[in-house]
């Protein structure tokens, strides 16, 4: 195992010795997070060019590869003491009536998810390269039951790694969305405490503009949630899904905010009648902690899938400190 070597000022701050890879890093959820933790990041890379291009705008100091990381000489990436990765979650998510093949059946050669799945171990490669001293896996809860996850572990226990695994809801470190995702933690040393603080909870109302949208002149799919609605000018979050209810916003974070954008809704009753708008791009990238000023590149429809991939910023900001600060202890 390489020296781990830490700095910290005098306020208490990462030095530049703390620095990260971003794998999968799509728009610059977890970069950004990173490094309000304090950690360096020096390189990021995606198989997307609009979300390169995003994250080169808002992380230029950072060395950008656009590339299909399972066909990738991980010797061309530096060495950092963070590897953090978000392989695809595409076809371990249950959104689109997708299932996961029974393990062992011959139907894995034919599953057109198993190549997306698979990205995972681009963790492991890269990680025999570089011998990280600490990786950050994010996914969907489902990537457990990934019929060769036990082989990926046992492929990252094989290069000396101790593992650690959590669920985390973005809403219990300050986030004004519900978004829970399964994060693992594989160290070469010490664990990574993964106690959460005690945060306050944001509400949706917190990220929302001032817009209630247009009056309701024709029956829509949410009709039913806003008829349900008796309290007027308080905005209520509505959502294109079965039996769903109306939450006043000023009491409940969004629901998960996807790549696909489609179904949250805002509607207010005022005393003009019913008004109603879907969220803005601008809304769904504070759901997720992006400052006002991040600019995203692509269409409408490119940004909010840039969006909806991301990790929660407070999330990894989260992690970025604890390992900082176990890195740090090893030193």
């Amino acid at each position: 195992m390489r020296a781990v070597r830490t700095s910290w000022s005098a306020d208490g701050q990462l030095g530049d010795l703390v620095t990260a890879t971003d794998l999968f890093a799509g728009a610059g959820g977890s970069s950004t997070g990173l490094e309000q933790a304090g950690c360096r990041v020096i390189a990021a890379a995606n198989h997307w060019p609009t979300a390169v291009r995003t994250h080169q705008e808002n992380h230029p100091d950072a060395v950008h590869h656009t590339a299909n990381l399972s066909e990738t000489d991980f010797r061309l990436f530096p060495y950092t003491t963070i590897l953090w990765a978000s392989p695809s979650c595409v076809w371990h998510a249950r959104a689109g009536g997708r299932k996961r093949p029974p393990a062992g059946s011959e139907r894995l050669m034919t599953d057109a998810g198993a190549i997306d799945r698979a990205t995972a171990f681009a963790v492991i490669a890269a990680a025999e390269v570089h011998r990280y001293p600490v990786i950050v896996v994010e996914n969907v809860a489902e990537f457990t039951r990934w019929s060769l996850f036990p082989w990926w572990l046992d492929g990252l226990r094989a290069l000396g790694y101790g593992v650690q695994d959590t669920l985390i809801n973005a809403a219990d470190l300050g986030e004004a969305q519900s978004r829970t995702r399964w994060f693992g933690i594989f160290t070469q040393g010490a664990p990574v405490d993964l106690t959460l603080p005690v945060v306050e909870r944001r509400h949706a109302d917190q990220i929302l503009d001032p817009d209630p949208g247009k009056p309701v002149m024709r029956p829509l799919y949410v009709t039913p949630q806003i008829e349900q609605i008796t309290e007027r000018d308080v905005p209520h979050l509505v959502t294109y899904r079965r039996n769903a209810r109306p939450h006043r916003a000023d009491r409940h974070p969004l629901a998960t905010v996807t790549a696909g954008g489609n179904h949250h809704g805002i509607a207010t009753l005022t005393s003009e009648g019913p008004r109603f708008r879907m969220l803005t791009p601008r809304e769904r990238a504070r759901a997720q902690g992006f400052p006002d000023e991040y600019r995203f590149h692509g269409s409408q429809r490119d940004v909010v899938k840039q969006i909806g991939n991301a990790v929660p910023v407070r999330v990894a900001r989260f992690l970025g400190e604890r390992v900082a600060a176990s890195l740090a202890g090893a030193a």
